[in-house]
């Protein structure tokens, strides 16, 4: 299944001679390679669409991830948890914002991804995007009901997660959806604080501009 080979694989199925263990082993090969006929027809067979791998990811969370489209497509038609997390890593929605995963990402919102869930660290698919500077997944979510003033446990926001990593695009994005500049961490930090720290010429200049004090 890890080398997309349907006719064999079909084979294997439609035999039924294949152990539980092996066809879930056999499914997450397919899944991790993103061979969306295969997936399909481990489908057919019953597979346990929610299985976890040793890594506590469902099907649908690594083929998001990974950004495979028709994959997530294919798994989200067939009933696959949309709000399905891990501990650490979060929620199927958390993991493609982090990645920039913007095809899978309107999947999973048109899905009813609940857009707001915290992982245990706090941090949100808004408060990912921001981190890494996706520009467009942020105007998603924003545009999905995601809160651009929401905090994590420690008071930050997305608009001080972005200045301070210098995401200028990012920092604009905020700003434009009312981004309130003026927020303060739990430490005393804003988003000028950080960006002033951080030296980021721009950033500053732009959160100046947006009235930060």
């Amino acid at each position: 299944a890890g080398k997309g080979n349907f006719p064999l694989v079909k084979k294997i199925l439609d035999t039924q001679r294949i152990e539980q263990e092996e066809l879930n082993a056999a499914f997450l090969a397919a899944i991790k390679k993103g061979h969306a006929t295969v997936i399909e027809r481990f489908i057919q067979a019953g597979v346990d669409i929610n299985l976890r791998a040793d890594d506590d990811y469902t099907p649908l969370m690594r083929s998001a991830r990974d950004g495979r489209d028709q994959a997530v497509e294919i798994l989200l038609a067939a009933g696959a948890d949309v709000n399905a997390a891990a501990e650490e890593d979060g929620t199927v929605l958390m993991l493609a914002a982090e990645k920039d995963r913007r095809k899978v990402i309107d999947l999973l919102l048109a899905a009813k991804a609940e857009v707001s869930a915290r992982r245990a660290d706090s941090m949100t698919a808004l408060t990912l995007a921001a981190q890494q500077g996706h520009r467009q997944v942020i105007q998603t979510l924003i545009n999905a009901g995601a809160d651009v003033n929401y905090q994590l446990e420690n008071g930050a926001t997305a608009l001080m997660l972005a200045a301070q990593l210098g995401h200028l695009g990012a920092v604009h994005t905020l700003l434009a959806a009312n981004a309130n500049p003026n927020l303060k961490a739990s430490n005393g930090a804003t988003a000028l604080t950080l960006a002033k720290l951080y030296h980021h010429k721009e950033v500053i200049e732009l959160l100046v501009k947006a009235g930060a004090k």
